[in-house]
């Protein structure tokens, strides 16, 4: 009867320990990397858009693709009015976003690489009896896109009348029916519209506004991913070096 008992105890210790291990997870250690990055794009053409299938287009939907394959890092794109962009990257609900440099967001977020440097312009007519400087403009409407940062001087102007629109193909066809005196975008923006939609260069006359504007990388002081935005600042210096962001862009200006 004992060795019964016996038995007994010893088959049942057993049973226990086969379901323990039947139940045990085994414990997977999942990389940084592994986990989607989210970036908040400006729905600004042709930075990024929607083509008539629905798909996500743009350089920075191309830019953000090259990072996902070089760096390993899968993104999830989000396209976000201007401003919206801007908040959600400050506030927390995007990790990363691409946008030109300024104080504000340099205070408030964490730059992370400068992607590259293009030139502000001014445009107007050809035919426009006034220099083309925030000074002559005084008094007149300038189109700009609605929420972009376009340097400390036109931030600051108060004189000029400052007309916020959607995109720059808005601006230049207000510009061509008289409704503004000119248009205030970066070299890379009026030269994509005005190849995309054909209009006429001969037509208009373009004055450097600001010289050498930083678009940057920024990353949410809350929400960001430092190994994410090292993994991206890498594969930001090979696109660099490889001529990638010149493509990309169009520019020879790739920092």
């Amino acid at each position: 009867m004992v060795i019964l008992r016996g038995l007994i105890l010893a088959l049942l210790v057993v049973v226990t320990h086969a379901k323990a291990d039947d139940d045990a997870v085994p414990s997977v250690r999942v990389s940084s990397a592994d986990t989607a990055a989210v970036f908040a794009i400006p729905d600004v053409w042709p930075w990024g858009f929607k083509d008539d299938q629905g798909e996500m287009q743009g350089s920075l939907i191309e830019l953000i693709d090259r990072l996902s394959d070089l760096s390993g890092v899968p993104i999830r794109g989000q396209l976000l009015p201007l401003r919206r962009v801007i908040l959600d990257v400050t506030r927390g609900r995007a990790e990363f976003a691409f946008l030109f440099q300024s104080p504000d967001l340099d205070e408030n977020t964490i730059p992370v690489d400068t992607v590259l440097q293009l030139n502000l312009m001014l445009m107007a007519m050809r035919d426009a009896d006034f220099p083309l400087t925030l000074e002559s403009l005084a008094g007149k409407r300038v189109g700009y896109v609605r929420g972009t940062y376009l340097g400390e001087a036109f931030k600051a102007d108060e004189a000029v009348l400052k007309v916020p629109v959607y995109n720059i193909r808005q601006a230049i066809e207000m510009l061509m029916l008289e409704r503004i005196s000119a248009v205030l975008a970066s070299d890379h923006n009026i030269a994509m519209t005005i190849d995309a939609y054909g209009f006429p260069a001969e037509e208009f006359r373009l004055q450097e506004h600001v010289k050498g504007q930083k678009a940057r990388l920024y990353m949410s002081p809350d929400s960001g991913n430092p190994e994410h935005a090292r993994l991206f600042k890498e594969a930001l210096q090979h696109m660099r070096d490889n001529g990638e962001l010149q493509r990309i862009f169009q520019t020879s200006s790739a920092q």
